[in-house]
């Protein structure tokens, strides 16, 4: 499958490289989770693409788009996307697609441009509440796997000398990507292999905080139609044993998750919850297929 071609559309003081395929309405508009790149969604975009108009695009500071403005929270980021999409000439309302964090994007998107939103699937979402994660009894993960550590690891990445960096990183992403389509492949490589890249991740986490309280203070949502689509307790509980994570801890956390997935079902009363069987957080990954029918459900019913 070949590469989608882009283009850089402006959004404010700097353009982003955006990738459209499609004919139709409404559009769908995919935001990827920090450090996710439109790349990972070209087999999902050409799928949903059969249907309808799709977008992808890389935020600021990630793959072919400039680094962007600070700080990186969710209000400058959603300012940048509605500038973009004004500028594709591509009419509201559009269905959004969040993934991960991208879900905290999309959900301060409905807030702050609640006329622009025709339906909503969050996939494995984050919520507001994610700090809630920070007070479970739960070391080893806490010590080895939780969010903050995971952030921390891509700072001291950071600090390797610039001439040093790509061979560093190398084997790690070959070894990530492995079983990936070879387009794909590469070009998830080529960008991971910039500083820059793990910069734009640590800007948009540092700015999370403020993302979440932002969210809180803004109360208003249209009552749009919404889907939550969750991870698989039981697959996650296996990753969990063999990456080293207690079972009785892995418990807590992922029954922390669902409860919060499911809280997400409060944004509107015309919401549905799924559990996609098979899939780990990367649901984009493990089950496509889950995504693609429950987009294009909502673009059926959005158009009805």
């Amino acid at each position: 499958m070949e590469a989608i071609e882009g283009r850089y559309i402006g959004a404010g003081k700097k353009n982003l490289f955006v990738k459209i395929i499609g004919k139709g309405l409404p559009a769908v508009v995919i935001e990827p989770d920090w450090g996710g790149l439109s790349s990972e969604w070209q087999n999902i975009q050409y799928e949903l693409s059969k249907i309808t108009t799709v977008i992808t695009y890389d935020r600021a500071g990630y793959g072919e788009s400039p680094k962007g403005e600070l700080p990186r929270d969710g209000k400058t980021i959603v300012n940048e996307l509605y500038i973009m999409l004004s500028n594709t000439m591509l009419r509201e309302p559009y269905v959004f697609v969040g993934h991960a964090a991208g879900g905290l994007y999309v959900q301060m998107y409905a807030k702050m441009f609640p006329m622009d939103i025709g339906g909503i699937v969050l996939i494995d979402s984050l919520t507001a509440a994610h700090d809630e994660f920070d007070g479970l009894d739960i070391p080893v993960y806490r010590k080895s796997f939780s969010l903050k550590v995971r952030m921390e690891n891509i700072r001291k990445l950071l600090d390797i000398e610039d001439e040093k960096f790509p061979a560093h990183i190398l084997p790690v992403l070959e070894n990530l990507y492995e079983g990936l389509n070879d387009d794909i492949k590469q070009q998830l490589i080529t960008y991971q292999l910039e500083k820059g890249f793990y910069k734009a991740v640590i800007n948009e986490y540092e700015a999370s905080s403020d993302t979440y309280e932002q969210l809180k203070e803004i109360k208003m949502l249209p009552n749009f139609p919404l889907k939550v689509l969750c991870r698989d307790f039981k697959v996650m509980l296996e990753i969990s044993k063999h990456i080293g994570i207690p079972e009785d801890e892995a418990r807590v956390v992922e029954e922390l998750w669902l409860k919060q997935s499911k809280s997400l079902l409060n944004l509107s009363s015309d919401s549905d919850f799924f559990i996609v069987p098979d899939s780990s957080h990367s649901i984009h990954q493990t089950r496509p297929d889950a995504i693609v029918q429950a987009v294009a459900d909502m673009v059926k019913k959005v158009r009805g």
